[in-house]
């Protein structure tokens, strides 16, 4: 094993797609040449500091870092302060610690590379002071490519979790990047546009009178050294503005327009050449049981007879707050139940409404033909 993660009462959202997890240290985690070497390197750090301990093994990462074949090191270590702190990871990972004023303790991380006989310190990185322990791991900015890269470490706090990352874009450039998860601030890591680079998605809900919750999403891509926002839309209002467009396409039967609006490009050249009649029985249907058992009249989807009909009105629930769940790669589509009110008649009918890998592109949702 070379490696460590460790989750304090699943605070730790598993949040990020693409995260290389390491294994937890319940025995020795290496031997041999990385023994070695990080002995070296625990005899070479600053006066003061002391490596961080799962049971007795410094914690450590490995990764080549220049290119020259050899696994350079990433060792995390604190300061004690007056004789006052742990090295024990077992302990630094207790969640009460976060109610406990006097467990802060600076965290540090150094960067050692390896030579045939020796290992040098590169660079030491000031953490910060923290109560808690989540956990460390390195993960990919660019697929498929040793560098560059970056090394996360959480810290579990009152409010959620903090999340630090060390970017390294060359053995001269690192950056740190940090941003912290709460009860509304919810993040996740994907390629969202293709290039091969991973972005960073941050989600956060915001009261506003009138609307309710909004959630502002924004889009932080690499630029080389570090994440930058790059761009970011609201969720809500544009959902409202999605909504009431198909359903004036739904009410007028314009359906050629509805299609190319309301659907993926693929689905929408189907539904035009499949026709209305095979098409919306895919696109909407009758509610899920327990929610709505079908009596009387209601209808299984969108047939030929209420086709016929005229319609009336097109009625939704009123949304006051993001529906869309976030998981770990991206938010994830909801069930949107409304009633169509027709000549004589009305029925309730639902249809699934989804999110854009991009949605920071030309068009944020499309209605899922199932």
């Amino acid at each position: 094993m070379n490696g460590f993660t460790h989750r304090v009462l699943g605070v730790a959202l598993g949040l990020l797609l693409l995260l290389v997890n390491t294994s937890s240290l319940h025995s020795q985690p290496y031997t041999g040449v990385l023994l070695q070497a990080v002995k070296d390197a625990v005899r070479n750090l600053p006066p003061g500091f002391e490596a961080l301990q799962w049971d007795g093994y410094p914690l450590v990462l490995f990764y080549d870092l220049d290119g020259d074949g050899m696994e350079d090191l990433f060792l995390l270590s604190t300061k004690k302060i007056d004789g006052l702190g742990t090295t024990d990871l077992k302990a630094l990972s207790e969640y009460s610690r976060v109610f406990d004023g006097k467990a802060a303790q600076p965290y540090f991380l150094h960067i050692f590379l390896r030579r045939q006989t020796s290992t040098s310190l590169l660079k030491t990185i000031d953490l910060g002071s923290k109560r808690v322990f989540g956990s460390f791991q390195k993960f990919e900015i660019r697929h498929a490519a040793r560098i560059p890269f970056g090394i996360e470490i959480t810290f579990p706090n009152r409010v959620g979790l903090e999340r630090v990352w060390v970017l390294v874009s060359s053995s001269s450039r690192i950056e740190l990047f940090t941003f912290q998860e709460q009860h509304n601030v919810k993040s996740y890591v994907k390629d969202i546009n293709g290039d091969g680079v991973m972005d960073l998605i941050l989600f956060e809900d915001l009261f506003e009178d009138s609307l309710g919750y909004e959630t502002y999403a924004s889009w932080y891509q690499w630029d080389g050294t570090t994440y930058k926002r790059f761009r970011s839309v609201n969720i809500l209002r544009n959902l409202r503005s999605f909504l009431s467009t198909i359903k004036q396409q739904i009410l007028s039967k314009n359906w050629d327009a509805f299609f190319q609006y309301a659907l993926q490009p693929q689905d929408a050249s189907f539904a035009k050449g499949a026709g209305v009649q095979v098409a919306l029985p895919r696109i909407f249907r009758v509610p899920p049981p327990p929610m709505y058992p079908m009596v009387g009249s209601e209808t299984e989807s969108i047939g030929i007879e209420i086709l016929q009909r005229k319609f009336i009105d097109l009625i939704y629930p009123e949304i006051l707050e993001n529906p869309f769940n976030l998981r770990e790669d991206g938010p994830e589509s909801f069930l949107l139940t409304f009633r169509l009110v027709v000549e004589g008649d009305s029925f309730l009918l639902s249809t699934r409404v989804s999110m854009y890998k991009n949605f920071f592109a030309n068009r944020l949702f499309y209605l899922v033909l199932q």
